[in-house]
């Protein structure tokens, strides 16, 4: 699978995911909002949507704790100033004490910001072992 839209596109991208994975296994906040656009939404795994305050509010908290975000991007097209990336990956951690571990789909939706990007939407869904 894969394919570029704009040359170094899946490396670039592969990068980034790398990047943002570290700032949510790092649990900073102010880190992982580096990579989010203000808009930013998440319909996570339960279908819930979180809005940006309210995920990086979980992650200051301490509510939401990440031991481990990979991800590895299958494919990324890139169209004019909008770039869409499906990765697979883990998440896991603890939501509220309790220990999560998720194989998930992921399907992130960024907007070229200068030279860098920003994620506006990102979707998960459950992924089949």
């Amino acid at each position: 699978m894969g394919g570029d839209d704009e040359p170094g596109a899946s490396a670039a991208f592969a990068a980034l995911l790398r990047d943002w994975g570290a700032a949510i296994v790092a649990n900073d906040a102010p880190a992982i909002d580096r990579f989010l656009d203000p808009g930013w939404t998440l319909v996570g795994t339960d279908g819930a949507v979180q809005d940006r305050a309210g995920f990086l509010g979980l992650v200051a908290s301490g509510e939401l704790v990440h031991t481990r975000m990979s991800a590895e991007l299958v494919s990324v097209r890139v169209h004019d100033g909008v770039a869409v990336t499906l990765a697979r990956g883990v998440s896991a951690g603890a939501w509220c004490g309790a220990p999560f571990r998720d194989e998930e789909w992921s399907v992130d939706t960024f907007v070229r910001h200068g030279s860098g990007w920003r994620c506006v939407h990102t979707v998960v869904v459950p992924a089949s072992r």
